[in-house]
C-alpha cells in the first residue's frame, strides 16, 4: 500500500495523516513550500503516455500552495511560468494516478469551492440556507438588506492571504461606498441568529460532528474563527440521522471523499447550511472533543473502508 501526501512542510494536518498512515502503509510526501529548499533539491517529476513504475494507491492533498524564493527568477514572466508549471504537476498527477483514492482530487476541490453552487445544492437537498446576494451594485444591496442585519463574507475565494483571514462581519449598509463596492463584488447574507454552531466532518459515509457554543463569547458570536476556546465549548454532537444523510449526499455530489460542513442551529432548532470546505482543518476539534477524525480519514485512505 502506497500513499502520497501533497502539502507543505509546516502543515500539522498533513503531519498527523502521515504519522498515522506510516504505521500501515508506505508514505511519500511532497511539500510545495519550495522556498525552504534550493533549486537543485526540487522533486523530480516524470509523466508520460506509458505507465509509471510509481503509482500510489491513495493521495491526500491539504493546501499544497507553491512558494519560492524571488531571487530564483530573472523576471516576472519566469516566476509565473515556474508557478504555473508546478501547479500543472497536480493536474498531471490526477491524470497519471487516476485509479488512486484521492482525498480530494484537485479538480473536485476547485469545482466545489463556489459558494453559490454550494447553496443551490444545499437547497435542493432541503437544507435551509441564508438569503444571499453576490453583487457590486449598491442599490441592489440596500434593497436586499432593508432593515435586516447583514453580514459580509469571504465566500471561498481560494486566495492565500499569508496568515491573514477575512472573517464574517456585520456591516452597516449605509456606510458602504458605491465606488468601493462597484470595483469589488462581495458576498452578503442576512444574519441568522444562532443557538450554537456545528462543524460536520464527512468522510465517505461517516459523519463526525462537533458542536461549537459560539454564542457564549462576545468574541465568537458572529464568527467562531475569532477563536476563544476557553469560553466556547467544543463537544461531540449526535447529529440527527436525516441531517447526517443530507451531509453525506452533499459531499458526494460535490465529488468529495472528505468535506467539512459548517452549519448554524437556530434558537428554533433549525439546521442552516453555511458552506462545505474541501480543504478544512480539524486538529483543534479532535483535541477538544476526542472525535476520531484523523483515524477515520486515514482508514479511508488506507483501505477505502472505515472500521
Amino acid at each position: 500500500m502506497h500513499i502520497l501526501i501533497l502539502s507543505r512542510s509546516e502543515n500539522v494536518h498533513a503531519d498527523v495523516v502521515e504519522k498515522y498512515c506510516a504505521e500501515r502503509a508506505v508514505v511519500d510526501r511532497i511539500n510545495f513550500d519550495f522556498d525552504k529548499i534550493t533549486p537543485d533539491a526540487l522533486p523530480q517529476m516524470i509523466f508520460g503516455n506509458i505507465s509509471a513504475e510509481y503509482t500510489p494507491d491513495a493521495v491526500f492533498i491539504h493546501h499544497p500552495r507553491i512558494s519560492y524564493r524571488h531571487e530564483w527568477f530573472a523576471d516576472e514572466l519566469e516566476r509565473q511560468l515556474f508557478v504555473a508549471s508546478w501547479d500543472s504537476v497536480k493536474e498531471w498527477m490526477e491524470a497519471q494516478f487516476s485509479h488512486a483514492r484521492w482525498v480530494n482530487r484537485s479538480s473536485a476541490n476547485a469545482r466545489s469551492r463556489n459558494i453559490l453552487n454550494q447553496l443551490r445544492l444545499a437547497a435542493s437537498l432541503n437544507f435551509k440556507t441564508p438569503d444571499t446576494l453576490f453583487t457590486n451594485n449598491l442599490t441592489e444591496l440596500k434593497a436586499f438588506a432593508g432593515s435586516d442585519t447583514v453580514v459580509i463574507k469571504q465566500g471561498n475565494l481560494g486566495v492565500h492571504l499569508d496568515k491573514k483571514r477575512i472573517l464574517t462581519s456585520v456591516i452597516d449598509v449605509s456606510s458602504v461606498k458605491e465606488s468601493a463596492l462597484r470595483g469589488c463584488p462581495c458576498l452578503f447574507q442576512r444574519y441568522i441568529p444562532k443557538q450554537f454552531e456545528l462543524r460536520v466532518h464527512v468522510i465517505d459515509d461517516n459523519v463526525l460532528t462537533c458542536r461549537i457554543d459560539s454564542q457564549m463569547s462576545a468574541k465568537t458570536r458572529i464568527d467562531w474563527r475569532n477563536y476563544d476556546l476557553e469560553n466556547t465549548p467544543h463537544t461531540a454532537y449526535d447529529l440527527e440521522i436525516s441531517v447526517s444523510e443530507k451531509c453525506v449526499k452533499m459531499t458526494k455530489q460535490l465529488g468529495l471523499g472528505f468535506g467539512i460542513i459548517d452549519m448554524i442551529v437556530t434558537p428554533q432548532d433549525e439546521y442552516v447550511f453555511l458552506e462545505c470546505n474541501a480543504q478544512g482543518h480539524w486538529a483543534w476539534i479532535e483535541e477538544c472533543t476526542g472525535l476520531p477524525i484523523t483515524k477515520t480519514l486515514c482508514e479511508y485512505l488506507v483501505s477505502g473502508s472505515i472500521v
